[in-house]
């Protein structure tokens, strides 16, 4: 079983760094920097010249300097150009502070660059729309949007509602802690990507390390919260709602201690990644997504994928399922019970990291109050889906997602919590072993 878990280390590790590589090609770039630097060209040349970019880079030796490569482009000619933007910081206002231009003709004097900066940079026009890579009629571009915007969060959902299952599975107990390790997961992923930025460029290696220090930290809360807290109270009474009331107040310690710290750290991700792919439309309207949020859905789906592997294939899964049929059984087999609860809570608890660091890369921050509301929503999918079982909570966490989207798009959002808590009552009336029917026909206790 400890073999299967290195296993499922070594594989996610592999996947989270070709993930990064292949979608930084090498290197990283703030989209809001680089945004900045295309504004300045035009203001370097005549106005019926056109900009042809080549190249956006970063500098080798300046970590807080951008270098465009563009052709300029008047008539039948077209001369190369290049120019060097400096920036007083990678990580919070300092990123935006615009403090030299180099080109190939020389600097911008102190004074050029403050009227560059006063009157033509503040009034620079945003980036003009691409042509998309297919053509879509509006009202299907629209739909395609919401889908695309939807995937994040169903996966998101997904690995906390995986956290629940594996811990019920086991122990018939929940853990209303998730969400808020989720948020510790994405903070401790801001935190290194804060040491790092401060000391250097982001690149695909660092970004990997940030992305795996949030889940391996999600991983040792889950089991310090399991050992101490969920196991004593499981073995002193045969109620779920010591458990129950326990977590609820961890939750509250672990958001009011984050809210508590915020200004210590970094709160928000430098914009990598993040300028905008032009997927599907027409002139009317055109669905878009940024790389960060692709590679957020590519993490979730990737990081679901390898954990319905886990409990399939794995000895890990093998005495997982065992144990959560006949508990005595599996131990007068041989199953090892604390190996086996420690590598649950680990599992269920990096899971939850990877949704939190996914958060971050998509979203550009997590913030204590959203423990709550994520943790409601996994819970939910896990419940749908049938808790207990793994595929169950993925089942569910789609069918939430999706009624959140569709729901978001075409009605009254303000009602969108309540049509998901009225989706859950009738589950639990209709039908309480969920999607996948894990639990007798009565309703459930909690």
């Amino acid at each position: 079983m400890g073999a299967g878990i290195v296993r499922f280390a070594r594989l996610l590790l592999v996947i989270v760094g070709t993930g990064f590589a292949l979608a930084a090609c090498g290197s990283v770039i703030d989209a809001d920097q680089a945004r900045l630097c295309r504004a300045v060209v035009p203001a370097l040349h005549d106005a019926d010249v056109e900009i042809v970019e080549t190249a956006i880079t970063p500098v080798t030796g300046a970590p807080h300097a951008l270098k465009f490569s563009y052709r300029a482009r008047r008539g039948t000619s077209a001369s190369p150009h290049w120019l060097i933007c400096s920036f007083a910081s990678g990580t919070s206002i300092g990123r935006f502070d615009l403090v030299a231009v180099d080109t190939d003709r020389g600097s911008l004097s102190d004074i050029k660059l403050f009227f560059l900066k006063r009157w033509w940079l503040q009034d620079a026009a945003p980036e003009p729309a691409r042509r998309p890579i297919f053509t879509l009629g509006a009202r299907s571009s629209y739909w395609l949007q919401q889908a695309l915007n939807g995937i994040v969060m169903a996966g998101v959902y997904g690995l906390i509602a995986t956290g629940f299952s594996l811990v019920y599975g086991l122990l018939g107990r929940i853990n209303l802690a998730f969400g808020e390790i989720a948020v510790i997961g994405g903070s401790y992923m801001l935190v290194v990507v804060g040491i790092v930025a401060d000391s250097g460029r982001l690149s695909p290696a660092t970004l990997t390390l940030a992305l795996l220090a949030g889940m391996a930290g999600a991983g040792l809360l889950s089991w310090i919260i399991g050992r101490s807290v969920v196991l004593p109270l499981t073995t002193r009474s045969k109620s779920p709602q010591p458990v129950l009331i326990a977590t609820t107040a961890l939750a509250i310690v672990l958001a009011e201690g984050l809210r508590l710290t915020a200004p210590d750290r970094l709160n928000w991700f430098p914009a990598l990644l993040n300028r905008p792919i032009y997927i599907a439309g027409q002139d009317g309207f055109i669905a878009t997504a940024t790389p960060a949020q692709l590679l957020g859905a590519g993490l979730s789906f990737t990081g679901a994928s390898i954990l319905l592997a886990l409990v399939a294939f794995s000895s890990f899964g093998r005495a997982w399922r065992a144990y959560s049929q006949d508990p005595l059984m599996a131990a007068l087999l041989g199953v090892p019970v604390p190996t086996l609860r420690a590598a649950t809570f680990i599992v269920s608890g990096a899971a939850a990291g990877l949704a939190g660091t996914i958060v971050v890369l998509a979203y550009g921050t997590i913030s204590p109050g959203d423990g709550l509301a994520i943790t409601l929503k996994a819970l939910i999918s896990a419940v749908i889906g049938g808790i207990g079982s793994v595929p169950g909570a993925f089942l569910g966490a789609a069918l939430v997602a999706a009624v959140e989207t569709v729901w978001s798009s075409a009605f009254d959002i303000v009602y969108r919590d309540v049509v998901i808590y009225v989706l859950l009552v009738g589950f639990l009336v209709l039908r309480p072993g969920g999607l996948l029917n894990r639990a007798a026909p009565s309703p459930r206790e909690f």
